[in-house]
C-alpha cells in the first residue's frame, strides 16, 4: 500500500504542470531585479550615511533615516534577533515551496514579490554592519520614512524589501478577490439562466 502511494505521488509529480517556463522566463528575472535593487539601495545607504543619520529625500513625501533593525518588519521582535531570523527563514522556505508548486500565473507573481522581499532581507542580515544601538550583528538595514503622517505612517522605517512584501500582499489580495469573483460568477449565471427559463415558460 505504501509503495502504491509512493508510485502515485511520483506519477503525480511527473504529470504536474509546474509552469517552469513562466517561472524561469518571467518570475525569476522579476525576483532577481527586485532583490538586486534592494541590495544596491542598502549598500549605498551603508556606504554614504551614518547610523541614525537623517536626510531629506523627497520633501513632504519620503526621507531617509539609516538604522539597523534587529527585529522583523516595523521593529517587531527587536529584542529577540534569533526569533526574528528564525521566523524570516521559515517564511522564505514556505514561499520557496509555494513558488515551486504554484501553477497559476497570478499567484506565481504574488509569491515572487513576497519571496523577493523576504529573501532579500534574510540575506542582507549576513552583511549588515554592527548595530551600534542594540550591540548585535544580524539586523536589517532600514532607511525609508514617510515624510507625512497618515494613520501613524511617519513612525514606520522600512526598506525596499519590505515594500516588495507589502506590494505582494496587496497583489495577492486582488488575486483573492478575483478568485472569489470567479467562484460566485457561475452561480449568478445559473440563476440568470433559471430566470430566463421561467420567463419562457410563463410566456
Amino acid at each position: 500500500m505504501f509503495k502504491n502511494w509512493i508510485n502515485n505521488f511520483v506519477y503525480g509529480l511527473k504529470a504536474y504542470d509546474f509552469k517552469w517556463k513562466f517561472k524561469l522566463v518571467v518570475a525569476t528575472p522579476i525576483m532577481s531585479f527586485l532583490i538586486l535593487a534592494d541590495w544596491i539601495v542598502k549598500w549605498v545607504v551603508v556606504a554614504t550615511m551614518q547610523q541614525k543619520e537623517e536626510k531629506q529625500f523627497i520633501k513632504g513625501f519620503l526621507k531617509l533615516n539609516f538604522i539597523i533593525n534587529p527585529g522583523s518588519a516595523y521593529g517587531r521582535n527587536s529584542n529577540k534577533i534569533e526569533l526574528a531570523i528564525t521566523l524570516a527563514t521559515v517564511f522564505v522556505i514556505c514561499l520557496i515551496v509555494l513558488f515551486i508548486f504554484l501553477n497559476d500565473k497570478k499567484w506565481i507573481i504574488t509569491s515572487s514579490l513576497l519571496l523577493a522581499g523576504g529573501f532579500a532581507n534574510l540575506l542582507a542580515r549576513s552583511w549588515a554592519p554592527f548595530d551600534e544601538v542594540n550591540k548585535v550583528y544580524g539586523g536589517v538595514v532600514d532607511m525609508f520614512v514617510w515624510d507625512f503622517n497618515f494613520l501613524g505612517s511617519s513612525g514606520y522605517i522600512f526598506n525596499l524589501a519590505d515594500m516588495w512584501v507589502n506590494i505582494g500582499i496587496g497583489f495577492g489580495a486582488i488575486c483573492f478577490i478575483i478568485e472569489i469573483f470567479h467562484v460566485f460568477k457561475p452561480k449568478k449565471e445559473k440563476e440568470m439562466n433559471k430566470e430566463v427559463e421561467i420567463n419562457e415558460i410563463d410566456s
